[in-house]
C-alpha cells in the first residue's frame, strides 16, 4: 500500500518529485519538438529567399542587357 505522501491522487496541491520529473520531461520533449519545427521552417525560408535572390539577379541581368 502506498503512503499518503507517495500517492497524491485526490490531494490537491501535493506534487511528488516523480510527477515533477514527468512534467519536466514532457516540457523538454514539447520544447524540442517546437525547436525542430522552427529549424525546419527557417531552413525552408532560407531556400525560398535563395530562390528569390536568384530570380532577382536574373531579372537585373536582363535589365542591364
Amino acid at each position: 500500500m502506498k503512503s499518503k505522501i507517495d500517492n497524491d491522487e485526490g490531494n490537491i496541491g501535493i506534487i511528488t518529485e516523480e510527477r515533477m520529473k514527468e512534467s519536466d520531461e514532457k516540457i523538454i520533449a514539447f520544447t524540442q519538438i517546437k525547436v525542430d519545427k522552427l529549424e525546419r521552417r527557417i531552413s525552408d525560408l532560407e531556400k525560398v529567399l535563395d530562390s528569390h535572390a536568384q530570380c532577382i539577379g536574373q531579372l537585373r541581368g536582363k535589365e542591364d542587357e
